[in-house]
């Protein structure tokens, strides 16, 4: 069950942190922090959140109540809440106005009481939106591919599993955010001057123009936006620039698959808070068992965890099995893929995705499991399977 994204709009900094720790029940995500500026409104615009939850202390500017207005006509479904420390009928009755949904106190309730006031308030809408039919706008997905330790094969997945979303139909840009040793460039044999540097450094700005001129168009139908040629350009990419690119990229495609470095910096970290999934791809064997608990550990304290999901890739006869992640980690394993290494290396020789390449390998059929399993679970459509599929698997699955 997809979970429900709540964004949090608050110009004052220990008030965003206020409201993450009352927002504590599982079936909410925190999809981000901004204030009520225009970047707030971009910022909503592109994630779509289902929530914005509006905190403030003291009297409620008119500007807030203005900012609302405003959002509510650009983005329809998404539903409004006032957090407050002096709650009056008159302020009641005015947040009504201006087409907010509940107002509750910034203090002296409790977090579960905070929060299923919240869910509450949100399924009511949902009953609303079904009753006078309305659809729900279909968002953007960013899907993150992270490791913690080199050579677990996440590029190659991430490529993988980016070609099939676009093969599928949808709307995909792969983005290499490993912004000093990036090689999708490479693996894919694209002849491309331009990359995220020249495009932060237009005089144009990052406009959904500009991005999709600096990126190639792949022959798979996927947009790639490469990491630099040389790892001194990487400093000119900030964090800022990164959050930017992937919030106005977000209305354009269905699904943004970024590459991560095996490393945690303030790029990585921005990455991951914009990502809605994060696949932690590793082997089986000890290393990456322990490279896996560290970053889960490094994940939890920054407030991802719950975007996490396991892949176990290159899975070869060790000691290290698919449920001693499980056992560690307490959740299922998303997807076990076979080591094939002559496939992987037949597909960085030609330049190709593993699965144009090798489309009939293990490693390629692990590849196409992951992105269906991605279709299915975000929309709900069970994709339709070649006979060829009933043949016996390389590789298998854990729960959902």
């Amino acid at each position: 069950m997809d979970k429900i994204n709540l964004l949090v709009l608050s110009d004052d900094l220990d008030l965003r942190i206020e409201m993450k720790n009352l927002i504590t029940d599982e079936e909410f995500a925190i999809s981000g922090y901004s204030g009520f500026a225009a970047e707030g409104k971009t910022k909503i615009i592109n994630k779509y959140p289902e929530v914005v939850l509006c905190a403030v202390k003291g009297e409620v500017p008119d500007t807030v109540f203005d900012f609302v207005q405003d959002m509510l006509t650009a983005v329809r479904g998404t539903i409004v809440i006032l957090a407050n420390d002096n709650i009056s009928v008159e302020l009641v009755n005015k947040a009504a106005q201006y087409g907010i949904r509940k107002v509750l106190p910034v203090e002296g309730m409790a977090a579960e009481e905070f929060s299923a006031n919240i869910s509450t308030v949100y399924k009511l809408e949902q009953q609303r939106v079904l009753d006078t039919n309305e659809g729900k706008k279909v968002r953007c997905k960013a899907l993150g591919f992270f490791g913690g330790k080199g050579g677990t094969g996440k590029t190659t997945l991430a490529i993988g599993v980016a070609a099939q979303l676009a093969k599928a139909g949808k709307r995909v840009m792969l983005l290499d955010l490993d912004l000093q040793f990036g090689d999708i460039s490479m693996a894919l044999d694209l002849d491309t001057k331009n990359s995220i540097v020249d495009l932060v450094q237009d005089r144009g700005g990052i406009t959904i123009e500009n991005i999709n001129g600096f990126a190639v168009e792949h022959s798979t139908g996927m947009s790639v936006l490469c990491a630099p040629k040389s790892t001194e350009f990487a400093e000119f990419v900030t964090p800022a620039h990164i959050e930017k690119i992937i919030d106005i990229m977000r209305p354009y495609y269905e699904y943004i698959i970024i590459d991560l470095p095996a490393s945690f910096n303030d790029a990585t970290i921005t990455a991951c808070e914009n990502c809605e999934e994060l696949y932690l791809v590793y082997n089986n064997e000890m290393l990456s068992l322990n490279n896996a608990k560290v970053c889960y550990c490094i994940l939890d304290q920054l407030h991802q965890r719950d975007k996490i999901k396991f892949i176990l890739n290159k899975v070869e006869k060790g000691l290290v099995r698919a449920e001693d992640f499980e056992e560690m980690f307490r959740v299922p394993m998303f997807a076990v893929v076979p080591a094939d290494y002559s496939a992987a290396l037949a597909s960085i020789n030609k330049g190709l995705a593993v699965t144009v390449a090798q489309p009939n390998s293990g490693l390629s059929r692990g590849i196409n499991e992951i992105a269906d399993k991605i279709i299915q679970t975000h929309t709900g459509i069970v994709p339709i399977k070649d006979n060829k599929e009933k043949k016996k698997k390389l590789f298998s699955f854990g729960k959902n």
